[in-house]
């Protein structure tokens, strides 16, 4: 599974996987509907827009869907991309998509029409990453050679570009308030970065033991979530830069991450193709120190797991 994505209403959560999107109930798992098929190829990135009422996906077969959540249907087929399509991302009001792809290019679609807005092109490497800043009026992009770029959304007239890590950005993400930038890698780290000169914050989160796929990040931006090559999803304060209690631990790579909007549930993806829901409630009402959040993770880490395959539902229980 490489997408997931939780709806605004924090009660059902979206996944990309191979040719087809599942749409969930976020408390059991239960499948919702029929499955959304129109892609051919894997599914990169979901993404759900502000009001709930669409569905966005990339994939492998270059295209980016545009889904109708009620009707389970296609509303637009956007064909620009000439490589996978790897990220997807709505504007704040809703009114724009932003795509990036393999062939260096980063998309700015109008979601009533299905146009395209403007382009920026980066020749040479891929875009893994896209994010709109709060108010809607910049977009980030990252690279697979670690480039964060800055641009205006309107016109992509470049406003800031920073080297942010030596290999590639897989995760980019603004804070609340706009002043930030986070970013992950393939290099293990997260890292902070001032939105409007790009000058490093902080210390990098450390602890992964093998490169970074995934990141998410909470509505009020206190703590972050990543998802690593080495089985675990970790926790984050985005004030202390330190891990919060325990890793989430899986028996695969571990592929995509995201975060309820009220910040109670953590869904994760792993390469087995099962969907991982955490309880998180507790630790963000538990602000106070690491030895609580550790407690709470270790009473807490009993997830459920949704097999894509079998459709299959069953608690994992472990005290780590």
């Amino acid at each position: 599974m490489h997408g997931v994505a939780f709806f605004n209403d924090g009660r059902r959560v979206v996944t990309g996987s191979h040719t087809t999107l599942r749409i969930r109930n976020a408390k059991n798992g239960t499948l919702l509907g029929e499955l959304l098929q129109g892609h051919k190829g894997s599914v990169f990135s979901v993404a759900v827009s502000p009001d709930d009422r669409r569905i966005a996906s990339g994939g492998q077969d270059n295209t980016v869907i545009i889904w109708h959540v009620e009707r389970k249907r296609i509303v637009h087929k956007l064909v620009k991309h000439r490589g996978d399509v790897n990220c997807v991302c709505f504007s704040p009001d809703g009114k724009r998509l932003a795509s990036g792809s393999n062939d260096g290019t980063t998309v700015i679609w109008d979601m009533k029409s299905g146009t395209v807005l403007t382009t920026l092109v980066v020749r040479n490497f891929w875009v893994s990453s896209v994010a709109f800043s709060p108010d809607g009026l910049i977009f980030a992009s990252a690279t697979s050679d670690g480039i964060i770029h800055v641009c205006r959304t309107d016109n992509a007239k470049l406003v800031l570009k920073f080297k942010a890590h030596e290999i590639w950005v897989c995760g980019i993400m603004w804070s609340a308030d706009g002043q930030q930038l986070i970013s992950a890698s393939h290099d293990k780290t997260v890292k902070f970065w001032n939105s409007s000169t790009g000058r490093q914050i902080g210390q990098p989160c450390t602890g992964h033991t093998d490169r970074i796929r995934s990141l998410a990040i909470t509505s009020d931006s206190s703590v972050i979530a990543t998802a690593s090559d080495d089985k675990t999803v970790r926790l984050w304060s985005t004030k202390t830069y330190q891990q919060i209690g325990q890793p989430f631990k899986h028996p695969n790579t571990v592929l995509c991450v995201a975060i309820s909007p009220n910040g109670a549930q953590l869904a994760s993806g792993a390469r087995n193709e099962n969907l991982y829901l955490w309880s998180i409630r507790n630790i963000l009402q538990r602000q106070d120190g690491q030895e609580g959040y550790k407690e709470v993770l270790e009473v807490d880490q009993q997830p459920r797991i949704v097999s894509l395959q079998f459709f299959l539902f069953f608690h994992h229980i472990s005290r780590r």
